[in-house]
């Protein structure tokens, strides 16, 4: 996708019509001015606010969505609804070997009799630990450490955003980086291109759940020594699963849904999805898949029907529940 936005940049702007010529037809004419058209469309999307300015609302989102479980701090919501049903389908597909904590540790006895224990013994009666799916935790966090520190840069390569800079330098890394981030790239080495930038925000993501991988590993497998043999036997046994159910060997999920691209457009476009919602009257599928098509057109999102958009829109468990304006409600117009 961001191949797509940074041609707006290295095109040196929008891109206009070709010129006239005796060969050309009627269509090329018309195709070339749908084309610069539709990346005006775009460019101006992230004139407005930018993709990682975009990204970071929902990996702050998403991050709290799948460790709720862990702290379940009250929490206001800052995304629309349906980006935490698609929040839900990726836990089941991307995060799909990752267990639930309620499903991993669970307290059997009182919580502060586990604040008194003084041996492993005197645990095992207040709680309970389900050592492979610990391990799986385990081995997920080991293997997304190696990706961000071992395989990030020829991820970013295969995507052709590692040293993708614009021709017309700041104004092009605004589509994509906002006033503070570009201001810091400037600082730490002074990066100019989005793969390194990306690099860069991506390790700052990353660092407080990996940071300490190694005492955390330590840690857990001493536990599980002082536990019992079984307990290190079903440790080891889900850190294996963990590092092959989470990323495969290119660094790509194992797991993706095949309507991945789309929720990932539906994700991005947050704001302006908001802004329908709100609408009166509010906007239908229709409404939203004629705004999506110059997306479409471009290669940002999937080239989908409307049927197929009403298919995604439709309530969960199928659906992502984007409660737009049912289309036969237009006659009250």
């Amino acid at each position: 996708m961001l191949k797509e936005i940074m041609s707006q940049a290295n095109s040196g702007g929008i891109r206009r019509g070709k010129g006239s010529s005796f060969d050309e037809t009627e269509a090329d004419r018309m195709a070339a001015k749908q084309k610069a058209a539709d990346k005006q469309i775009v460019e101006a999307l992230f004139r407005r606010m930018p993709v990682t300015k975009r990204q970071a609302s929902v990996h702050t989102e998403l991050t709290w969505y799948l460790t709720q479980a862990v702290n379940p701090a009250a929490h206001e919501k800052r995304l629309p609804d349906y980006c935490y049903n698609i929040f839900e389908k990726i836990r089941r597909t991307f995060f799909k070997a990752l267990p639930k904590f309620s499903d991993t540790i669970t307290l059997t006895g009182d919580s502060k009799a586990l604040k008194g224990c003084k041996t492993i013994e005197d645990a095992k009666k207040v709680v309970s630990i389900d050592w492979k799916r610990l391990g799986i935790i385990l081995g997920i966090g080991i293997r997304s450490k190696r990706f961000v520190e071992m395989e990030v840069e020829n991820t970013l390569k295969r995507e052709g955003v590692w040293g993708l800079a614009p021709k017309n330098g700041a104004s092009g890394m605004a589509l994509v980086f906002d006033p503070a981030r570009l201001k810091k790239m400037a600082k730490d080495g002074g990066i100019q291109d989005v793969g390194h930038g990306l690099e860069q925000i991506l390790k700052e993501n990353a660092a407080p759940h990996i940071g300490n991988m190694r005492g955390r590993i330590e840690t857990l497998v001493q536990l599980a020594y002082q536990w019992g043999s079984g307990a290190l036997a079903s440790l080891n046994e889900g850190m294996a699963i963990g590092l092959k159910e989470f990323l495969d060997e290119e660094g790509q999920p194992v797991v993706e849904s095949v309507r991945e691209n789309v929720y990932e457009f539906l994700l991005l476009a947050w704001p302006e999805i908001e802004e329908m919602l709100e609408s009166n009257p509010r906007k239908t599928v229709t409404d939203l898949h004629a705004w999506m098509r110059p997306f479409m057109r471009d290669g940002m999102c999937a080239l989908i029907d409307v049927e197929t958009l009403r298919d995604v829109c439709a309530p969960m468990p199928g659906g992502i529940g984007l409660k737009l304006r049912p289309l036969s409600s237009r006659s009250s117009d």
